[in-house]
């Protein structure tokens, strides 16, 4: 009997041990005011420049001390809000009720932006959420401070106040809230109507500075209506050149604001923040909150048959043991699938430790889900190298290229997730080399384009039908090379 061995190397989930600091030995000053329990994290309420503020500080600090700046309505539906204090970013707020995003406003957003990084060492870039009026003053801050912006989150968000609280299209508007709005910006009705003062009138900062969008939005919503907010500020920042993205939630109304699961906002958060570090330098080894390397190689105690190779990540894992199946009795297969992007050097010590010990006939190899928060440049340097390692140390093997995997939208699998288009140029980058190489393509990014009800639900991950597809593939690509 052939026997199995499964190295599986220690799975760093030591809550970010490698990029965070405990919220209690941090050198800057506490927090004033009244502290209370936000969802058992630490609130502190207090007032600063004439106006409530609020800091609720997680209960680990992620490195560099990223944060969401809520815009309004402090606390509902607190999910997304929830999720990343358990990343270690502090949120934060300041009370500009009654203000709709007017040059005060944003003059004491300014003054409070400096307070925090200033005197508490918050991040250099702030996560932007606005909830319903609160889209007013995240654009109109973000349009004068885009260096100061990692990303903008607006859930279902007014983008001109001409809809609401104006009440000059579909929607109804609020008379009293129209009355404040004007007062708050100096403006008469008749100015007001003709005023570039509005999130949809300033986006052109905002696109050349490359900041990222994401809406959530309720179809149905009356009260501030899609088409007259986001739906314009959708075209005209696509217009600029601006990356938007926008989740619709078919017959829902203007509540409940977010999603019941916030992972898709947490997600666009953090690849956000993670392409600012990449940009700027010094995150060249971007970390994810669970690392992990999955080694298997079976019958390592034998060498009656060719052994083979499968490199990737958790889409490799899945169809892995199929592939195993189709391939009994022709090879014994092996894995190294990894959550670790070819640009950090930590994927080629994984790498090398297996190519060490072993001699393969086939490798099949992609890598490309990961790391999203890499350049393109730091990406074709990676591909390069790892061209390089597989031709030094691969022992002659035959090799074949795997495209990466499209991703679709979660809850909307008809879709393509924004992600497939770093995706698509990930693979063009890597057919370059490929061709150069003379090596052939397993093209599984075309089986996952043609095919939608392959995917999981989680628009990342296959189905069991798409797992055999892709082994069905995967094996006869393998097959033709062991002949």
């Amino acid at each position: 009997m052939g026997t199995t061995f499964r190295c599986l190397l220690p799975i760093l989930s030591l809550a970010l041990a490698s990029r965070t600091v405990a919220a209690d030995s941090v050198g800057a000053p506490p927090f004033a005011g009244v502290k209370s329990d936000f969802y058992s994290f630490d609130r502190y309420d207090f007032t600063y420049d004439g106006r409530a503020a609020i800091v609720v500080r997680p209960k680990v600090i992620a490195e560099g001390k990223p944060w969401i700046w809520r815009a309004r309505f402090f606390g509902h539906e607190p999910q997304t809000d929830l999720a990343l204090l358990d990343q270690g970013y502090h949120l934060v707020y300041i009370d500009v009720a009654g203000l709709y995003g007017a040059p005060k406003a944003v003059a004491i957003w300014d003054h409070f932006y400096a307070y925090l990084t200033g005197t508490h060492g918050f991040a250099p870039r702030a996560v932007l959420e606005g909830m319903s009026r609160g889209g007013l003053i995240i654009y109109n801050w973000a349009a004068q401070n885009p260096d100061k912006v990692c990303c903008i989150y607006g859930d279902a968000p007014v983008c001109d106040i001409k809809s609401w609280p104006g009440g000059k299209g579909a929607s109804a508007g609020d008379a009293g809230s129209w009355a404040e709005c004007l007062k708050a910006y100096g403006m008469t009705e008749e100015q007001a109507l003709t005023a570039k003062c509005n999130p949809i009138d300033h986006l052109e900062p905002l696109a050349r500075a490359g900041i990222p969008l994401l809406h959530v939005v309720g179809d149905a919503d009356e009260v501030v209506p899609v088409a007259e907010n986001t739906a314009i500020l959708e075209k005209r920042y696509k217009s600029l050149g601006g990356s938007i993205q926008v989740i619709h939630k078919p017959g829902v109304g203007h509540h409940p604001h977010s999603l019941q699961d916030p992972a898709p906002i947490v997600d666009f958060v953090l690849a956000s923040a993670r392409r600012w570090l990449a940009e700027r330098g010094t995150g060249d080894l971007l970390r994810e909150r669970i690392e992990w390397c999955d080694i298997w190689i079976t019958n390592a105690d034998r060498s009656d048959l060719p052994r083979v190779l499968l490199i990737g990540d958790s889409i490799t894992r899945g169809y892995f043991g199929e592939v195993e199946k189709a391939l009994e009795g022709k090879a014994n297969c092996a894995r190294l699938t990894t959550s670790r992007c070819i640009c950090d050097p930590v994927f080629f010590d994984e790498l090398l430790m297996i190519l060490r010990q072993y001699r393969f006939a086939v490798i099949h190899f992609n890598n490309g889900l990961h790391g999203m928060g890499y350049t393109q440049d730091q990406y074709r340097r990676g591909f390069a190298k790892l061209m390089d390692a597989l031709r030094e140390h691969g022992q002659g093997a035959g090799l074949i290229w795997t495209a990466t995997t499209p991703v679709r939208k979660r809850g909307a699998l008809s879709e393509l997730d924004e992600s497939t288009e770093t995706v698509r140029q990930r693979n063009r980058i890597a057919a370059e080399f490929v061709a150069a190489a003379g090596l052939p393509t397993d093209n599984l990014f075309d089986l996952g384009i043609s095919h939608p009800e392959y995917y999981s639900d989680d628009g990342v991950h296959y189905n069991a039908q798409g797992r055999a597809a892709q082994a069905r593939q995967v094996a006869q690509s393998i097959e033709v090379r062991l002949k």
